[in-house]
């Protein structure tokens, strides 16, 4: 069965209303960012349907190669549908029960009227107690892909883009518990190679080494005079570089 975790109190009432929507013959759609959990909930409320993209779904249904009827489908991408005519009368006529999912919530107004409810996941920042069950399904992912029987240490924990980032991060904490400075310098050497151009490659490219530096600084020794002491930098020089990696620290 698919897993949608469900700890917060938010997410534990939209599992509730998912669980009424596997017995309801309505059409559904699911909102909210890349990564919070849309496709995953999709797949919980209807576990065998086939996920078909908007724009591959609205292709096969102009050149009338798609032959489905009476069952139920998930779309991901809906707003992605531009023939909406085209579409509905499809989904009327061969009685297809749609959950669709999107990352907008402002959608074309038939397209909308298509849908007898609207479930909106919010940010994982917004539902903190969620996020250390999807670290742990991560970690445990990692583990098994990778080969790693102990947990890291400490893992990385990312949610800028929602489980999408919080997945990579768990990846990365495991890849780094493994790694030491030559796989480190091999990784920097290789991206430096693929990208450099110009006349500039030095300033284009120390930042890969001053910002993350830079930022360890500042959570190791918060005021900028432990940190000018314990780089070695005079202050005057610190608030230089801090300022030029101001976006990336």
């Amino acid at each position: 069965m698919q897993e949608f975790i469900a700890v917060s109190e938010i997410t534990k009432e939209i599992k509730n209303s998912a669980e009424l929507l596997k017995s309801l013959d309505i059409n559904a759609l699911i909102t909210g960012q890349r990564g919070v959990g849309k496709k995953s909930l999709a797949k919980y409320i209807t576990q065998d349907s086939n996920i078909y993209s908007a724009k591959e779904l609205q292709n096969d249904i102009t050149d009338n190669v798609i032959s489905i009827s009476n069952c139920t489908v998930i779309i991901e991408n809906i707003e992605e549908i531009t023939n909406i005519d085209l579409f509905i009368n499809w989904v009327e006529n061969n009685a297809v029960k749609v959950i669709a999912t999107s990352n907008k919530d402002d959608l074309n107004e038939k397209l909308a009227d298509l849908f007898s409810i609207t479930i909106d996941i919010p940010p994982l920042d917004t539902r903190k107690e969620d996020i250390k069950p999807l670290a742990n399904k991560f970690a445990k992912e990692a583990g098994d892909i990778l080969g790693v029987k102990e947990k890291p240490a400490k893992l990385i924990v990312n949610t800028t883009e929602n489980a999408y980032s919080l997945r990579k991060s768990i990846y990365f904490s495991y890849l780094f518990e493994s790694i030491g400075e030559n796989e480190i310098m091999m990784l920097l050497e290789n991206y430096i190679l693929a990208n450099m151009e110009g006349d500039n490659a030095y300033r284009d490219f120390v930042y890969l080494f001053e910002a993350p530096l830079l930022r360890s600084a500042q959570k190791k020794y918060k005021s900028q005079v432990q940190m000018a002491k314990n780089l070695g930098l005079n202050r005057i020089t610190l608030r230089k570089k801090l300022e030029m990696h101001k976006e990336l620290i």
